[in-house]
């Protein structure tokens, strides 16, 4: 159950579904959406955080930077619905 609520609190904030469709199908380092997004690397960095903590975002280092990909989470099904779910989603994001 505390796998779903991460899930959840990931997914319910507008700037954190901009990040997984920035990253949806590209890795992008935190620099790199920081200036996509137009903001501070401290608000970037508590975005991914609590996408990270959802298991929506995965990490790896990459010399000096950190790289970003969108991943899905354990408590996503194996018909694939979630990922439906989360696709149709994204379109909807400005």
């Amino acid at each position: 159950m505390e796998d779903v609520v991460k899930v959840v609190r990931a997914l319910s904030a507008d700037t954190r579904l901009r990040v997984l469709k920035l990253l949806h199908g590209r890795d992008m380092s935190s620099g790199e959406l920081q200036q996509w997004l137009h903001m501070p690397r401290q608000t970037v960095s508590y975005h991914l955080s609590v996408l990270q903590a959802g298991g929506l975002v995965r990490s790896r280092r990459a010399g000096r930077c950190v790289v970003y990909a969108a991943a899905l989470p354990a408590v996503a099904d194996a018909e694939g619905k979630f990922e439906r779910f989360l696709s149709r989603t994204l379109d909807d994001v400005n």
